[in-house]
């Protein structure tokens, strides 16, 4: 039986494709040349695969790889045939991709592309990519961690015969394993853009759950050894801001200083280090306002809580936004002011002071990550009209942020996780702690998987009579389902429960508590070419949501949504849903009480259009309505237009608007009475981009959004105790109607001097607003403009140091 095993095994591996990189000792020069004879003694890679239009078809263009190494780097040639080289399309962009009009850090830029990726480890569960496209712009990433940014070279050159691609990998950019014969898995990929082509050296077949096991296998690399790991990225930044006063406008100069390290502990862990960092060239929030009791889950910009923190994210339980967050007193302040006084500052962020993570993943598949961050105190500032005289109001304490990461990764693409994040508080305040558990387990062909998690939850809360006694609040959250995972029907069955005191709110992201959802779906794809459609899918599911203290129903939703890619890749979406039955909704604010459900539906048709084109328009359309009770439709409309002026120039526009003229839902407290109300709402959200790319490593992109979003009330009702609505005869008048406003514009400069190394200058201009006034649309928009704005104009310059290769130059 061992032997049958053993020979299983090894004709797994004898039925992958395998190449034979070769080792040089000679320098060579990065410069999309392939001229120098080191490029002549390596293997050849020429047996590429179409992966799509046609999946398994012949390439209609030629493609040849090498791969060499030294003992500091690995080095890719390819020469990228074309039969038209005139037509190689050569998009300048940001690096990644990177789309400044939607906040996105990658994208798709209109250039032919080629792209390796290696998994060192040969685990095919994690892998490192290193792209190019025809233009230059680099794009790097992990399966685990997309946002994964390290230091490499390379270069492109465009010829008679089509185009090439030179990379310089640095040993120091990757993780692998300290042996003396290695064995990476290997993939390489070309994508033609004018025709959409994708070729790949190792097929992966579209119905597989996990590509990697169909990678093939680097071998040859030997006798290398995994260096020190040390960089530091020193930063200096000087900033302006001019800000509107309640007396008058405040005009603020700083200077900052800090630093990013990296440091290797062996070839597994690293340790990343943030100090006293700088983030005021982040890219704004594109706020929103909302009146149910959902929390608004914002992107994270900040490049360090961005990168290297795949470990941290088991179950949602580390919401980066959380460190740095608005203090939890800024909104009481102003109910703590004095005769004569105003609130001369109040800051809106906690001051991080550092910022520590350590991960990385054992040779038998266990991966450890620790995480630590610390804020410090956050005052208020009031001043005394009359007398001139100031004073300060704690609005957060110094706090300790703490993430702990096990994981376990076996055979079959399975794994099993164990997490713990913690909030400790100075001074009396509430502290947190939760626990998670988790597994993903896969049959041996990856076509069925189970998996499950467990979270609980502690808080401490203070006593306010004696602060150093704190009651303790315990809950839990569990997740169980079963799934089919590959083929061209998938399908899925799951079911997740929040206990009412479950809380990982102060270093996760808020769910909503007391709830059972269960969920079912099942999804048809097709991948091969059918007349005019290139490919396209389509799910059908259900979900049942109960109420977790006495398992009442609440709801049942049935929907369906498909997706169709046409052979002109212009692409078409859209599905629809409703509710055939309801029951009681428990809204977290009702305090245990209910009103009941109304049953709704909704539809949404959208379209795409090919983004080869100079001129891209996507636009989307989503009616809605109650079927029993305030009929009325709704409508949200989407539409974006994209237009490429040429390769260095792109001009986006968006604009978008919802309008619900029955919007019900939850108001006040009044008294021992909970009042609901009918409202019309109005979303209005515009947003204009430039971007030009002077050349690959300078760009300027500009920003600008205006969000405006208003609420009229039509009706009041009081709740009953049977659920019902009894129609308020209160007269609150405007009491309730609200306007929202932010506006912004980012401008950024952008220049990266050096590898790793940038100077950058932003510029940015913020005005928010709120009340209960309710203007036309262009005397709203006239107010925006005509009120004081907040200006900040700040210049930082970032250098990378890399310890080798100062050792080196010494």
């Amino acid at each position: 039986m061992i032997l049958l095993m053993c020979h299983s095994i090894q004709g797994a591996t004898d039925s992958l494709k395998h190449y034979h990189a070769t080792r040089i000792h000679e320098k060579l020069k990065i410069d999309g040349n392939l001229n120098e004879p080191a490029w002549q003694k390596a293997n050849i890679i020429t047996d590429f695969v179409m992966y799509r239009p046609i999946e398994g078809g012949t390439p209609t263009q030629q493609t040849e790889v090498r791969i060499l190494y030294d003992n500091s780097a690995i080095y890719v040639g390819a020469m990228l045939y074309d039969s038209s080289p005139d037509s190689i399309l050569r998009e300048l962009g940001l690096r990644d991709g990177a789309d400044p009009s939607s906040g996105s850090v990658s994208g798709d830029i209109n250039a032919d592309f080629f792209q390796v990726a290696f998994d060192p480890y040969n685990k095919r569960q994690d892998a490192y990519y290193f792209g190019i496209y025809a233009s230059g712009v680099q794009t790097d990433s992990r399966i685990t961690d997309y946002l994964f940014d390290a230091v490499w070279e390379s270069a492109t050159g465009i010829n008679e015969k089509g185009w090439t691609v030179e990379i310089k990998i640095p040993y120091s950019a990757i993780r692998f394993p300290a042996k003396s014969i290695q064995e990476w898995a290997l993939q390489i990929k070309r994508n033609i853009r004018r025709n959409r082509e994708t070729q790949q050296w190792s097929l992966t077949p579209s119905e597989a759950y996990n590509g990697l096991d169909y990678w093939g296998v680097l071998d040859g690399v030997e006798n290398i050894e995994p260096p020190l790991r040390l960089s530091l990225t020193p930063y200096m930044s000087l900033a302006y801001e001019r800000q509107p006063g309640e007396d008058k406008t405040s005009n603020t100069y700083s200077y900052r200083g800090g630093a990013d390290i990296k440091y290797g502990i062996d070839e597994r862990f690293t340790v990343d280090m943030t100090l006293l960092p700088d983030f005021g060239q982040v890219q704004s929030d594109n706020k929103i306002k909302t009146l149910s009791y959902e929390e608004v889950m914002y992107d994270e910009n900040r490049s360090f809580f961005k990168e290297a923190t795949d470990i941290f994210s088991k179950d949602g339980l580390f919401y980066s936004r959380r460190i740095g967050q608005t203090p939890s007193g800024f909104y009481d302040i102003y109910s703590h002011l004095k005769e004569n006084e105003i609130v001369k500052n109040n800051p809106t962020e906690s001051n991080l002071i550092n910022a520590t993570k350590v991960s990385g993943r054992t040779d038998n598949g266990i991966g450890l990550g620790l995480f630590n961050a610390i804020t410090n105190k956050t005052y208020a500032t009031f001043k005394d009209t009359i007398t001139g005289l100031t004073r300060r109001e704690l609005t957060e304490p110094l706090t300790n942020y703490n993430v702990v990461v096990a994981d376990k990764q076996w055979k079959n693409n399975s794994s099993v996780y164990l997490i713990n994040t913690n909030v400790t508080r100075a001074g009396g305040f509430n502290d947190a702690d939760v626990v998670g558990a988790g597994f993903n387990l896969l049959n041996k062909k990856n076509t069925y998987g189970a998996e499950g998690a467990f979270d609980y939850s502690m808080l401490f809360i203070t006593d306010p009579s004696n602060q150093k006694s704190k009651k303790q609040v315990t809950g839990y959250r569990y997740v169980l389902g079963i799934s089919k995972s590959s083929g061209t029907i998938r399908w899925g069955i799951s079911q997740g429960g929040l206990s009412p005191d479950y809380n990982a709110a102060d270093l996760g992201f808020y769910k909503t508590v007391n709830r059972i959802n269960t969920n079912a779906y099942i999804t048809f794809f097709r991948f091969k070419p059918y007349k005019k459609i290139q490919e396209g899918n389509t799910e059908l599911g259900a979900t049942m949501k109960n109420y977790f203290s006495n398992r009442d129903f609440m709801s049942l939703e049935l929907y369906s949504n498909t997706f169709i890619l046409f052979k002109s890749y212009d692409a078409i979406y859209g599905g629809a849903g409703f509710t055939p039955v309801t029951g009681h909704e428990y809204d977290p604010r009702l305090n245990g009480r209910y009103v009941n459900a109304m049953r709704f539906w909704w539809a949404n048709i959208g379209v795409s259009t090919d983004y080869r084109k100079p001129l891209v328009l996507e636009l989307s359309v989503t009616p809605s309505n109650f079927i029993d009770r305030f009929v009325s439709e709704g409508i949200n409309t989407d539409a974006t237009l994209r237009y490429r002026v040429n390769d260095k120039l792109t001009v986006t526009a968006s604009n978008a608007y919802y309008f619900d003229p029955y919007n019900f839902g939850f108001t006040d407290q009044v008294g021992d009475n909970y009042l609901f109300g009918v409202r019309r709402t109005n979303t209005y959200i515009n947003k204009f981009s430039i971007r030009y790319i002077f050349k690959n490593d300078l760009s300027l992109s500009i920003v600008a959004r205006h969000y405006w979003f208003n609420y009229k009330y039509r009706k009041f009702f009081y709740l009953e105790d049977n659920g019902g609505l009894a129609k308020s005869g209160d007269d609150f008048g405007n009491m309730y109607d609200g306007s929202y406003n932010f506006f912004n514009a980012d401008l950024l400069f952008n220049w990266r001097f050096a590898p790793g190394s940038t100077l950058s200058v932003s510029y940015k201009n913020i005005f928010e607003n709120a009340g209960n006034e309710i203007l036309s649309y262009s005397k709203n928009f006239d107010t925006v403009f005509n009120n004081p704005h907040t200006h900040t104009l700040s210049l930082k310059v970032l250098y990378y140091l890399d310890y080798l290769q100062l050792r080196k130059n010494k």
